[in-house]
């Protein structure tokens, strides 16, 4: 066994701070904070002369102890807990690259016994022996007693975590069973109790549902809230995954939720409809749904107006060092292109046309009807039955009263009916981008309150915009040369 003389002194020493997502869950509220842990960690490794390596590793809100189905390099698949930090902290270990450890407590490094065990397994192959230590004394790998009292500390953290989870778990499930908020950082569209509405928040969260429901991509409503200035809980500029998990929450519809079920309503009023809320739901979840790898539109038209020599949406081309040309949609044939027109004269000619069609003719043929006659009660029961009968299923397969064939043919059957369902469903919430111009006194001022992915909506459902070629000695924008024509209703 190694004695205390045989451990040598650290020269590339690194330091581990760590504080849970859930800390409060794990540790009590006294646990320190991240910037505390590395002050003390560093006074520590000065007072024993150990030279340490710069950053920190820090995981900061990373649990040590909930565990992921991850896949294995061999392909099996395992439940760990997910630490990459630390998964890149023991390949430093293991290469040299790092030649010692200091945390603060052995439960802020390890609540998971296989994650102590890797550590341990890179401790006994290295040469010298890497020295282990924590703050509290509480870690300690030098040799097989201090190993068997850390398996020890470990087993019994992670116990704790256990037992803890189940106390968190229980209360939050009577909170929400009681519809009762359960604390954290308030959501968005609620005050700090997390029952309050916020209005302006709310008229965000329906105005941004609803342009989902008419096609306007997350990316195009993300710049709308940035250019606008609108931040999030956290004073952060908005992203298209913040923005889809604040229309996904179940509270939007005035339902509690524990553990991904429904368990009963909220002490609030809906913020949305149940019926439209979980139309959105459905339209962001999925699978199949077009998700550009690019950056939302900028431009009124572009990709929608079409050349009409090629068939190809037009782009557009700004020019910054010539201060006499201006952006201009160009098709995007080799050679120059086949037309070009400035997005200026182009976009105020369809511009007037969508406010001349909307003024001059009865727009009720225009707006996408809302299908008439459909329970949606009844239907979203049928869909909630189906969702059970699935489970039961699975149980049957598992206790063996059904085999393989018939599980999957039940299977298949289900997910068909409830694919026909939800298709019912969203024809019975179905909105259009013309319904704000359709009943606008003021069709123009209508039009410039939209946000730019709600005008190319209706762009997108009213007309079809083509521009051709300029004959010698004709105008850019004459009927010879662009042709807006009606996708349905009038001219």
């Amino acid at each position: 066994m190694p004695r205390q003389a045989d451990l040598h002194v650290p020269k590339r020493a690194r330091i581990l701070a760590r504080l849970s997502e859930a800390d409060d869950e794990e540790n009590g509220n006294g646990s320190k904070g991240i910037n505390d842990q590395i002050d003390d960690l560093r006074a520590e490794a000065a007072r024993m002369g150990w030279t340490v390596l710069e950053p920190p590793v820090v995981e900061d809100g990373v649990s040590a102890f909930k565990r992921r189905r991850v896949t294995l390099s061999d392909g099996r698949k395992v439940y760990r807990v997910v630490r990459p930090a630390l998964a890149k902290l023991l390949d430093e270990l293991t290469s040299g690259v790092a030649d010692g450890l200091l945390a603060y407590d052995i439960d802020r490094a390890f609540r998971d016994p296989q994650d102590l065990e890797d550590l341990i397994m890179v401790v006994e192959m290295s040469r010298p022996r890497i020295p282990v230590r924590s703050l509290t004394g509480s870690l300690r790998l030098d040799n097989d007693a201090d190993i068997t009292m850390s398996r020890i500390h470990v087993v019994m953290a992670n116990k704790s975590s256990k037992d803890t989870g189940r106390r968190v778990s229980r209360a939050k499930l009577r909170q929400a069973l009681n519809g009762e908020y359960g604390g954290g950082r308030r959501p968005y569209g609620f005050e700090a109790d997390g029952v309050t509405p916020r209005p302006s928040e709310v008229a965000e969260i329906v105005k941004a549902g609803e342009e989902i429901l008419t096609g306007v991509s997350l990316k195009a409503i993300v710049r709308d809230l940035n250019a606008r200035g609108l931040v999030t809980v956290t004073g952060t500029q908005w992203t298209s995954d913040g923005l889809r998990a604040v229309l996904l929450r179940a509270r939007n519809a005035g339902l509690m939720v524990h553990r991904g079920e429904e368990v009963g309503p909220a002490p609030w009023d809906p913020l949305v409809p149940e019926d439209q809320w979980r139309v959105i739901v459905a339209k962001l979840t999925d699978p199949a749904r077009k998700t550009s790898p690019g950056p939302a539109p900028r431009w009124l038209g572009s990709g929608l107006y079409q050349c009409g020599v090629c068939g190809s949406g037009l782009r557009v081309h700004t020019f910054g060092y010539d201060a006499t040309r201006q952006p201009t949609y160009r098709c995007q044939a080799t050679g120059g292109g086949h037309v070009a027109r400035t997005v200026a004269s182009l976009d105020a000619a369809v511009v007037d046309t969508i406010v001349r069609w909307m003024t001059s003719q009865d727009v009720s043929e225009l707006v996408l009807p809302r299908t008439e006659g459909v329970d949606v009660a009844a239907l979203r029961m049928e869909v909630m039955t189906l969702r059970a009968s699935l489970d039961d299923l699975g149980a049957m397969y598992v206790d063996r009263t059904i085999d393989k064939r018939q599980l999957e043919s039940g299977t298949k059957r289900a997910h068909v009916r409830m694919e026909e369902l939800q298709r019912t469903l969203e024809g019975a919430t179905a909105t259009s981008p013309l319904v704000s111009l359709a009943g606008a006194l003021d069709v123009r001022a209508a039009w410039e309150a939209l946000p730019l992915g709600s005008q190319r909506r209706v762009i997108e459902e009213l007309m079809t915009v083509t521009v051709l070629p300029i004959p010698e000695g004709g105008r850019g924008l004459s009927p010879d040369t662009l042709r807006i024509e009606p996708k349905k209703g009038g001219s």
